[in-house]
């Protein structure tokens, strides 16, 4: 059977993700550049800058956004919006910018992004590094050590230096800057966030931060909303409190996007739980039994008792879909038997949800 994302996410092999979706009229829409107004044009090699008057409008779309047309006021006004989402709905109660790797769509692009990142959040040049093969001062190798295992830089931006093949375990945050057209690559951009570690290595880089709980894309050009993915996030609800799947889970509720949202919302909180709390929700009926557990319904999961008998992946006993159907309701009826009618406790009950895209 195939080993895939919500199984990891439920092992503790990998963390869930959110999606928090920022939009601009440019990125959705392209604009107009008047005729007579004069515009700086940039060599792409020495980046000199000559000014020169537009004898006709320039309409330009969403896609030569950055590449043909750089619009320096719609990535301040992207960045502006991310600072100031950051700790009222990306991470409330947090004071440090979590670690950040933003993806630019070339090396000019990422010099734009890193002059505006530091004016944004009004810091130096240690706060917001560009690692790219173009990089002036420090080799690549260090300064990807040092986004690893140090405070600063708290936000890196690259092409696709940092796209495969590099563990960054603390990062928190992917920001989307740019498109990808492979599903793939796609898919190994996202999975720089979904890295375990352990607290010590976390509190090393976050202090007063002990757990990775889950990590954030931010789409700020609408990648996550094409086709281009095996996984989702597993809280497929966002916008419902715990309380309520608590409940709706009690009267009978056995919704698979439910019960896959009621798993990832308890698998977060369990990384979260810690000291007096923890002890607080053992001591309740529901939490002598408190899971890791996992999100119930992905059909990969599920084996017949066929399948159990003659080893996984049997070609033989390849299960049909209503089997599938009953196994899954059987698992859905095991799993939600383990909760009862009354909250693990008030804390828990009326913990965040996950925010809202914009």
């Amino acid at each position: 059977m195939e080993y895939g994302f919500p199984q990891a996410v439920a092992d503790g092999v990998n963390v869930n993700y959110d999606v928090h979706r920022i939009r601009t009229a440019i990125t959705e829409g392209g604009s107009t550049i008047e005729s007579g107004l004069f515009v700086d044009k940039r060599d792409r090699r020495s980046r000199k800058v000559r000014w020169e008057q537009l004898d006709d409008d320039l309409t330009y779309d969403a896609s030569a956004l950055d590449r043909d047309v750089v619009a320096k006021d719609q990535i301040r006004t992207v960045l502006t919006q991310f600072r100031d989402d950051l700790f009222t709905t990306l991470f409330p109660g947090r004071t440090d910018v979590p670690k950040t790797l933003i993806f630019a769509k070339d090396d000019a692009h990422a010099d734009d992004i890193v002059e505006l990142c530091r004016e944004v959040f009004g810091k130096g040049n240690d706060f917001c590094q560009k690692i790219t093969y173009r990089t002036t001062g420090d080799t690549p190798r260090n300064l990807i050590a040092r986004f690893r295992n140090s405070y600063d830089p708290r936000i890196a931006v690259t092409v696709d230096m940092i796209a495969t093949g590099t563990d960054i375990k603390p990062l928190e945050c992917v920001m989307f800057m740019r498109t990808v057209k492979s599903h793939g690559f796609f898919e190994q951009m996202k999975g720089r966030g979904v890295r375990v570690i352990d607290e010590a290595e976390m509190e090393q880089v976050n202090p007063g931060v002990r757990r990775k709980t889950h990590f954030v894309i931010v789409d700020a050009v609408g990648v996550t909303e094409r086709d281009k993915t095996d996984s989702r996030p597993l809280d497929r609800k966002p916008s419902v409190p715990l309380a309520a799947m608590l409940d709706a889970l009690a009267l009978g509720n056995r919704e698979p996007a439910l019960l896959d949202s009621l798993g990832a919302r308890l698998l977060r909180l369990d990384g979260r739980l810690d000291g007096p709390l923890a002890e607080q929700v053992r001591a309740r009926p529901a939490g002598r039994a408190w899971p890791r557990s996992r999100p119930v319904c992905s059909k990969r999961w599920i084996r017949t008792p066929a399948q159990r008998r003659s080893g996984p992946g049997s070609a033989e006993h390849a299960p049909s879909e209503d089997e599938l159907r009953e196994a899954g309701e059987r698992r859905a009826e095991a799993a939600a038997a383990r909760w009862p009618a009354t909250p693990i406790c008030a804390s828990c009950s009326s913990e965040s949800r996950p925010s809202p895209s914009r």
